[in-house]
């Protein structure tokens, strides 16, 4: 998808369905900056017309239907689709008839049209995207004007055997864990709220493509949730949830935060919910939540683009921009990071690092933390393809790396990971660890048996227990 000749100009775009008895033609043409589409079949009128124009993070669509045809609901839903693909005004002009037509037909035309739709703005969408990315001053153009140097570091660093690295940075690793840390290290818990999705990620147990039925907690079974995790001994929580972003479901999002904050001991709650516009992430964090996470997975626009197949998150630039928009929003908390074997890590490191640096230049004031994860399956879910495997030497490096860079950076190691390599790295930089984990919503207290988890859990024991092993390895947990 991502290729130099989607920057060239592609003004318009036809695409057709043939079929007995009939066709049905969708045509898009751009004017100026904005686009017509004419949406033609049979006898050739205008039934409908209908015009979309973008506020600046949402389409608003008006229709005016002629007589008594009966395109509107078509033309209507066509030009909303267009324009927020887009992000420009689109007018849409529909007249399909054909004489004699069953109910049945009607609504098969109706349906092929609709898809005709969907794929021109399909299209037009992948262009905008990719011209956005190629912008010379793009948040990925800046990042990755300067990885040469860095690049080259990292594969040194990643090509040096692990003793020798231990050897000549443990010291300096334990001595910087206590003097910015003290020592602490801090245990949570993810409180997945739904496994709802409009995203489609190939790596994803969440993922839309996938036919199950989803799950989304009441206000009161997110409490439920939050009592089971504190009377276990949590105080800091991660809310997750599948990517749906809109109004409504953030308004959903602040509910639960400020009920978990008023009914339990709960002190700490961050955030993994994608990427949101300023306003939406300010009121989370008028709501009281502390922390907000937006994981990159990769800063490669192939690789981006083949993975996140539909669905707002295959919006690079937006999502690129998302950490910025928190921080503006008042979030201080920030965390970054990519999932390891989609591509290169030398260059996905690399990348990490320089978007981090451009977050930390624009926003001091902000704590930056990191997550490596590596793909796991969901449970259930037929093993997702690796391009790019990240063996347990190269992830300790890749971790150890993060830690000598950024002295002062939270970095966050989960339950993806086995026991004994946890307990191997914890002495070698991690301050953030989960502890007694379910990924699937409602997996504490209230989901039903057979509930679909994000992905698989590799270290089950419980808190106690790594609590336990922290203070064996001489470190202090905490749970808030």
């Amino acid at each position: 998808m991502y290729s130099p000749a989607m920057l060239q100009s592609q003004p318009s775009i036809l695409v057709t369905e043939s079929g007995s008895p009939w066709e049905v033609q969708c045509s898009v043409d751009s004017i100026g900056p904005d686009f017509l589409c004419r949406l033609t079949g049979g006898d050739k009128h205008i039934g409908a017309v209908a015009l979309s124009s973008w506020d600046g993070e949402r389409a608003h669509t008006e229709v005016i239907v002629a007589g008594r045809h009966k395109e509107g609901s078509l033309a209507e839903r066509s030009a909303h689709k267009l324009c927020t693909a887009t992000r420009r005004a689109v007018t849409c002009v529909c007249g399909i008839h054909y004489d004699q037509l069953t109910q049945t037909e009607i609504e098969e035309v109706t349906r092929t049209a609709y898809e005709l739709v969907k794929s021109a703005a399909g299209q037009l969408r992948d262009r905008r995207l990719v011209r956005a990315l190629a912008a010379p001053d793009s948040t990925h153009a800046r990042i990755v004007a300067t990885l040469g140097e860095l690049s080259c570091r990292i594969a040194s660093f990643l090509a040096t055997p692990l003793a020798v690295l231990l050897e000549r940075h443990h010291g300096e690793v334990v001595m910087s864990h206590r003097t910015h840390f003290g020592g602490e290290v801090l245990l949570f818990a993810p409180l997945y709220l739904s496994n709802a999705c409009l995203n489609d990620c190939s790596y994803c147990g969440f993922r839309s493509g996938l036919k199950f039925k989803r799950t989304r907690l009441d206000v009161g079974q997110a409490v439920a949730e939050a009592e089971f995790l504190a009377t276990a001994g949590h105080r800091s929580i991660d809310l997750v949830t599948g990517e749906i972003p809109s109004r409504r479901f953030v308004t959903y999002l602040c509910k639960v935060i400020r009920a978990i904050r008023e009914a339990t001991p709960i002190e700490r709650i961050s955030l993994n919910l994608g990427a949101l516009g300023k306003e939406d992430y300010a009121r989370l964090n008028e709501a009281g939540a502390t922390g907000y996470h937006l994981y990159q997975e990769t800063y490669d626009p192939q690789t981006y683009f083949r993975v996140h197949q539909e669905g707002p998150k295959r919006d690079m630039d937006y999502r690129l921009q998302g950490v910025d928009r928190a921080a503006e929003a008042g979030f201080r908390f920030l965390g970054l990071g990519i999932l390891l074997g989609l591509h290169d890590p030398v260059f996905e490191l690399a990348a990490l690092v320089r978007h981090a640096e451009q977050v930390l230049a624009e926003w001091p004031d902000c704590r930056i933390g990191f997550s490596l994860p590596r793909i796991t399956a969901a449970v259930g879910q037929s093993e997702v393809g690796v391009e790019f495997p990240v063996d347990d030497e190269t992830f300790i490096k890749a971790m150890l790396f993060l830690r000598l860079h950024f002295p002062q950076a939270h970095l966050t190691l989960t339950t993806r990971e086995a026991p004994k390599l946890r307990d191997l790295l914890i002495p070698l930089g991690i301050t953030k660890l989960s502890a007694g984990v379910s990924t699937a919503p409602g997996g504490y207290s209230v989901a039903p048996e057979g509930e679909v988890p994000q992905f698989s859990i590799h270290d089950e024991r419980p808190l106690a227990d790594v609590a336990e092993i922290l203070r064996e390895l001489g470190m202090r947990p905490v749970c808030s």
